[in-house]
C-alpha cells in the first residue's frame, strides 16, 4: 500500500532532516537550496526544518577533507613565487620550510588520536543536536542556537584555525609586508601541539579562510567523517557519504588562472596531484570520491572532456587506481536545457563492483577511464622512433602579419625583393575545406632576423607590421618574447623549418576538424599552427595516417572540442604515441596502396569541387546512391538524407563540377579504396586474423544526430586498440633497454679511457 500523502511528507521531512547534506560556494544557491527542501517537506501546522547544519556555504575544493590531513604539516609548495609576490620573501619562506619540513620531530604518537576524539566529541554534539526536536518554532530556534553554540565554540575553532593556516598559506601574497604572518612548518606544529593560537599569522589565515571560503569537510560535517558514523561496524574505510549527487562547474584549464588566480592553480596542483591545470570539474570528481565512503557512490554530470587528456589523466584514471569504479557512464550526450552544449553523464563506486556495467544504454564487462569499454589498460608512451617527426606549424600572433592574396602580389610587383618574405600561409580551414587544399591568403615572415635588418631591407613590409602588429603586442602581460620581438613570430617552429628544408613536400593534417585526413601538401610555404606537419614523403604514411587503425587511436587518445564530433589532433598525444608497423616488408604494399588512395581522393575532390570534409561527409553517407533522372523535390531529404541533398544541390549550382552519378562512383571507390587500405595496414602489422568487417556503424561516442560512419566493427576497433597499445608498451620497453645499454656503453668506454690514462702517468 502507498503511504498517505501526509506520511509521505512526514517520511521526506525526516529524511532531509537527517539524510540529506549540501554545499554550494554561492550563498544564494545555498538559500535556494533550503527552499526547495523547505517546500518539498513542509507539513502544515509545523515550521520549516533546523538545515544550517546541512547545506552550508563554502568552496568544496578548498580545504581539507580528512582529519587526518591536518598531520601533513605545510606544504613548500605554498610558498611559490607567483605575479605580485616579492622574490626574496618567496625564496626564504620556501626554504625555511624545506628545511623545517625535513628536519621536523616526530609528531606524538598520541597527537592523531586527540583530532579524532575531538572531531568525535563535536560529532556526538551534533548527533545530539539532530535528535532535538523541531515541531515549533521556538524548539527550531533553541536548535538554532545549540548549533551557533557548537561552532563558536573552542573545540571547532581549534580545528578550524589548524585547517584555515595549512591551506591559506597557498593565497597569502608573499611580500615583505606579510612576510611575518606567514606561517612555516615548525610554528605549524607548535599549534598543533597545544600552544595558544593567536597573532597575526592566524588572523591572516582567518582572513584568507572567509575571502576563498575555505571548506573542512570533516569539520563542516565531523557526524559523517566520525568512525561512530558508520553504523554497520565499519572503521575509518567506512566514513564518508553514502552517495553524493551533483552538476560540478565546467571551466577550461587555461581559464583557471584568469577567473580564480594563480594561487588557486597552484592550490590545486598541489592537493590533487597528479592533476595538473585542467578543467575544474576534475578537482570536483577527485575531491567528491575522497569524502563517499568505502561502498559509496557519486553521480555526477560533467563536461564530455572529462575522460580526455589531462582531465582524464588527473581524474578519472586517478580514481581508478584508488579503487574506484565507473559503472555507468553515457559517454556524450546533448544538454537537456537551453545551452548549446554536451554533457557526460559519470556514475563511481568506490569499491569493486560485482554487478552489471552500463556505457550508454549497452551492458559492458568494464568502462574504462576513457568512458569505453575497451579491455586494453594504461596509458601510451611517447616513443623514441617518432621524435621530430611531427610538428604543430607556426604561432604568427598578429593579424598584421597576414594578408590577401592580392596585397602580397602588389608588394612584390613593388618590390621583388619582397618575396623573399612574403609566402603563402596555410590553416586548417583551408585544409579541410578547399579542394586542392590551397592556401587562401599570405603572410609576412621575417624568420628570426634583427630588427635593424627588417626595417632596412625590406620596409614596406616591416611598415605594416609595425603598424598593425606592434600595437596589440606592446600590450601583450604574458609573454616577454612576444613583447620584445614584435616585428618576429610568437613561435617560428625553426625545428620544422629545419626538418623540411631539404624536402619538396610533406604529409600534413589539419590539427582541428570533423575527420584527421592527412594530405600531402608542398613545402614553400607557413603553415599555421592548426597545422600539423610531418616530415613523410613517402606515399607508405598515406595508408598508415589514414587508415582506422591510425583514426582509432587519434580518436581514443585525443581530446574534441565542440561536442565529440570535432578532434583536436595533438602531435604529443596522438603521433608520438603511435606504434608504426615494425615490418619493413610491407612497405611497397603500403606504398602504392597510398598512392593510389591519395590520387583518387585529388581527383576526386577536384571533380566535385570539394574540400576534405565534405567529402567525407558523402563517404559516411549510407544514403548515398546512384539517382536516375531528377532528384524528386517532394521528401527528396526524407529518402536520401541530408547529405545526399547537399551533393546533389552543389554539384547542380557549381560549374564544371562532375555529374552526382560520377560523383557517388567515385565516392564508392574511394570506399573501396579505404577498405583495401584499412586491409593493407593490418596485414602490415600482422594482424590478419582480425576481422574488419567494414560496413555502416552507429558509433557510440558521436553526437546523436552524427553517429553513422563507414567503418570497421566495433570488435574490431576494441581488438586493434588493445594490441596497438600492447605494441606501443613493447617498443617503449625495447627503447628504454637500448638506451639504458648506450649509456652503460659509454660509462664503460670513458673508464677505461680513464684507466689507460692513468697507467700512462710516469711515476718518476
Amino acid at each position: 500500500d502507498q503511504p498517505s500523502p501526509t506520511a509521505y511528507r512526514a517520511g521526506v521531512r525526516n529524511a532531509i532532516r537527517n539524510c540529506i547534506y549540501g554545499v554550494d560556494k554561492n550563498p544564494l544557491a545555498v538559500e535556494l537550496c533550503k527552499v526547495s527542501l523547505w517546500l518539498e517537506a513542509h507539513i502544515p501546522g509545523e515550521p520549516l526544518n533546523f538545515l544550517d547544519h546541512h547545506v552550508k556555504c563554502g568552496n568544496s575544493i578548498i580545504g581539507l577533507a580528512h582529519k587526518e590531513e591536518l598531520l601533513k604539516g605545510i606544504a613548500t609548495e605554498a610558498f611559490k613565487k607567483l605575479p605580485g609576490d616579492d622574490s626574496d620573501v618567496a625564496k626564504r619562506l620556501a626554504k625555511t620550510n624545506r628545511e623545517e619540513s625535513g628536519n621536523r620531530r616526530q609528531i606524538p604518537f598520541d597527537f592523531g588520536h586527540t583530532i579524532t576524539d575531538n572531531v568525535k566529541n563535536i560529532a556526538a554534539l551534533l548527533n545530539r543536536l539532530n535528535t532535538m526536536p523541531e515541531t515549533t518554532p521556538a524548539e527550531v530556534a533553541a536548535k538554532q542556537k545549540e548549533y551557533h553554540k557548537l561552532i563558536s565554540g573552542p573545540l571547532w575553532w581549534r580545528l578550524k584555525n589548524l585547517a584555515d593556516i595549512q591551506t591559506a598559506q597557498f593565497f597569502i601574497p608573499k611580500t615583505k609586508e606579510n612576510e611575518k604572518k606567514l606561517i612555516t612548518d615548525v610554528e605549524y606544529l607548535e599549534y598543533l601541539n597545544g600552544r595558544q593560537i593567536v597573532g597575526m599569522g592566524i588572523a591572516k589565515a582567518t582572513a584568507a579562510a572567509l575571502n576563498k571560503r575555505f571548506f573542512h569537510w570533516f569539520l563542516e560535517f565531523p557526524e559523517v567523517f566520525s568512525p561512530s558514523h558508520a553504523g554497520d561496524g565499519g572503521g575509518e574505510d567506512k566514513i564518508g557519504f553514502d552517495c553524493i549527487l551533483g552538476n560540478p562547474p565546467f571551466l577550461g584549464g587555461q581559464k583557471l588562472t584568469g577567473t580564480f588566480g594563480q594561487s588557486f592553480l597552484e592550490y590545486v596542483k598541489y592537493n590533487y596531484a597528479p592533476a595538473g591545470s585542467c578543467d575544474l570539474v576534475t578537482y570536483f570528481f577527485r575531491r567528491i570520491f575522497d569524502v563517499i565512503k568505502s561502498g559509496g557512490f557519486q553521480a555526477l554530470i560533467s563536461t564530455n572532456t572529462i575522460a580526455q587528456g589531462s582531465a582524464r589523466e588527473g581524474g578519472l584514471e586517478v580514481i581508478l587506481s584508488q579503487g574506484g569504479r565507473i559503472n555507468f557512464a553515457v559517454r556524450s550526450m546533448k544538454w537537456p536545457g537551453l545551452a548549446a552544449v554536451e554533457v557526460a553523464l559519470v556514475n563511481v563506486y568506490k569499491g569493486k563492483w560485482k554487478q552489471q556495467f552500463v556505457l550508454g544504454n549497452k551492458a559492458v564487462n568494464r568502462i574504462s577511464a576513457y568512458l569505453d569499454d575497451s579491455e586494453a589498460t594504461g596509458t601510451p608512451y611517447p616513443l623514441l622512433q617518432n621524435a621530430d617527426k611531427s610538428f604543430q606549424g607556426s604561432i604568427v600572433l598578429g593579424k598584421g602579419f597576414v594578408l590577401e592574396p592580392h596585397e602580397a602580389m602588389k608588394l612584390i610587383e613593388k618590390n621583388p625583393k619582397n618575396k623573399d618574405v612574403l609566402f603563402p600561409y596555410l590553416n586548417g580551414e583551408d585544409l579541410n575545406t578547399n579542394p586542392d587544399q590551397s592556401p587562401s591568403r599570405w603572410v609576412i615572415n621575417f624568420f628570426d632576423w634583427p630588427e635593424e635588418k627588417c626595417r632596412k631591407e625590406y620596409p614596406d613590409c616591416f611598415d605594416i607590421v609595425e603598424r598593425l602588429v606592434k600595437p596589440d603586442r606592446l600590450r601583450n602581460t604574458y609573454s616577454t618574447n612576444a613583447r620584445e620581438k614584435w616585428w618576429l613570430y610568437e613561435r617560428l617552429r625553426q625545428e620544422l623549418s629545419v626538418a623540411i628544408a631539404p624536402l619538396d613536400r610533406v604529409l600534413v593534417v589539419a590539427r582541428v576538424g570533423k575527420y584527421q585526413s592527412f594530405v600531402f601538401s608542398k613545402c614553400n610555404k607557413v603553415f599555421h599552427e592548426k597545422v600539423v606537419v610531418t616530415v613523410f614523403t613517402d606515399n607508405k604514411f598515406v595508408s598508415v595516417l589514414n587508415s582506422d587503425v591510425h583514426q582509432l587511436w587519434a580518436r581514443k587518445y585525443s581530446s574534441t572540442l565542440g561536442g565529440m564530433s570535432t578532434v583536436n589532433y595533438s602531435p604529443s598525444d596522438c603521433f608520438d604515441t603511435f606504434p608504426f608497423s615494425q615490418n619493413s616488408a610491407a612497405d611497397t604494399d603500403l606504398s602504392q596502396t597510398g598512392e593510389k588512395y591519395h590520387e583518387h581522393r585529388r581527383q576526386l575532390m577536384l571533380k566535385m569541387q570539394l574540400g576534405l570534409t565534405k567529402t567525407y561527409n558523402q563517404l559516411h553517407n549510407k544514403q548515398l546512391a546512384i539517382i536516375n533522372g531528377e532528384l524528386p523535390e517532394k521528401e527528396a531529404e526524407k529518402k536520401y538524407g541530408k547529405e545526399t541533398l547537399n551533393l546533389w544541390n552543389h554539384l547542380k549550382r557549381r560549374e564544371n563540377t562532375c555529374s552526382f552519378n560520377e560523383a557517388v562512383e567515385g565516392i564508392i571507390e574511394l570506399r573501396r579504396l579505404h577498405k583495401e587500405m584499412d586491409e593493407t595496414v593490418l596485414k602490415a602489422y600482422g594482424w590478419p586474423d582480425i576481422n574488419l568487417a567494414h560496413d555502416f556503424y552507429e558509433v557510440d561516442y558521436l553526437p546523436e544526430n552524427d553517429r553513422i560512419r563507414y567503418t570497421i566493427s566495433p570488435e574490431a576497433r576494441r581488438e586493434i586498440l588493445k594490441r596497438l597499445l600492447k605494441l606501443n608498451h613493447e617498443i617503449h620497453e625495447k627503447e628504454v633497454a637500448q638506451s639504458q645499454s648506450t649509456q652503460s656503453k659509454k660509462k664503460s668506454a670513458k673508464s677505461k679511457k680513464n684507466k689507460i690514462s692513468s697507467n700512462q702517468i710516469p711515476l718518476f
